[in-house]
């Protein structure tokens, strides 16, 4: 970690952008590090907090309360309560990650996630992937549990990114939703991913890639005008199953994004989306390996109550 730079803006960099003059400044420095640190107000000019497209001038002085280094986003080594291993073998694990848990680090060296639970069990990976991810082949939202599977070898890394580009890791989500789902059915809808915390779903346009699609089949119906669905995508886009199922007019219950929190009952202290199935070629020997992850009582004791 860079701590307190005081940095005086040169001729040459009159006009420059505020991310842009940190990131040429420091040029060993990951992109991100410039954008958690303007955003969260430890880059001042002149004192003042600005936001990443301030123009500098020159003889401006910008001071840098602490900037993170590449080392400082790799997930802290970490116990994580509720997490547990699915399935392991020496090339790849599984691990069942709790609702309510970051995948991945969200700021410099962070503990608690699912991504410092595999470093801490299994040093090595680090060196494999030096990035927030490790070599976690799929991320779950902070409020979604389920299964994510692991690389443990370089092999395995490099087979099973190849698979998940071409659509080879498929995942079944377990999801209770608003309203009668009578049938199974896809839902095609484009989704605009890119900026923002909400994606776009553009309902008057379907996406070419039946791999962007999310497949639907209701399990059973549950009472309170309520569904236990399935969904099932393979190469899922940020949040594409919470925002297709609330645009086809099944939000999941406790979706405090795409939905409303009900008062009380299921989703009123959990997002009631668990990954409960992951299916993809193994590294080493080529098989389909199929590993499940059952949901918890936090989640099954609401829906099964409801019967």
């Amino acid at each position: 970690m860079l701590i307190l730079q005081s940095l005086d803006v040169l001729p040459g960099e009159s006009g420059a952008r505020l991310d842009r003059f940190l990131r040429d400044r420091f040029p060993g420095v990951p992109s991100r590090s410039v954008r958690f640190a303007i955003e969260g107000g430890t880059v001042r000019v002149g004192g003042v907090a600005f936001s990443k497209g301030r123009i500098l001038r020159e003889g401006e002085t910008v001071t840098v309360a602490s900037l993170a280094e590449g080392k400082d986003w790799l997930p802290v080594p970490s116990d994580l309560p509720g997490a547990s291993v699915a399935y392991e073998d020496p090339h790849v694990a599984v691990l069942s990650k709790p609702h309510d848990a970051h995948t991945e680090s969200q700021r410099p060296l962070e503990a608690g996630t699912l991504a410092g639970y595999l470093r801490r069990l299994h040093p090595e990976v680090a060196e494999i992937a030096p990035v927030p991810g490790l070599t976690l082949l799929t991320r779950l939202d902070f409020a979604t549990s389920g299964a994510v599977p692991a690389a443990l070898t370089t092999q395995a890394w490099t087979y099973l990114r190849h698979e998940r580009e071409m659509g080879g890791i498929r995942k079944r989500y377990l999801c209770l939703v608003e309203g009668d789902v009578p049938e199974a059915t896809p839902i095609d809808y484009a989704i605009d991913s890119g900026g923002g915390g909400t994606v776009r779903v553009r309902k008057d346009s379907a996406d070419p890639d039946p791999c962007r699609w999310t497949w639907i089949e209701p399990v059973e119906g549950v009472g309170a005008g309520r569904t236990l669905i399935r969904a099932t995508i393979s190469r899922g886009k940020r949040h594409q199953i919470r925002a297709h199922l609330a645009a086809a007019g099944h939000p999941i219950v406790g979706d405090r994004r795409y939905a409303a929190v009900p008062p009380d009952g299921p989703g009123k202290t959990r997002l009631m989306l668990h990954a409960e199935e992951v299916t993809f070629r193994h590294p080493a020997t080529g098989e389909t390996l199929r590993v499940v992850c059952p949901p918890g009582p936090g989640f099954t004791e609401h829906y099964l109550n409801e019967t």
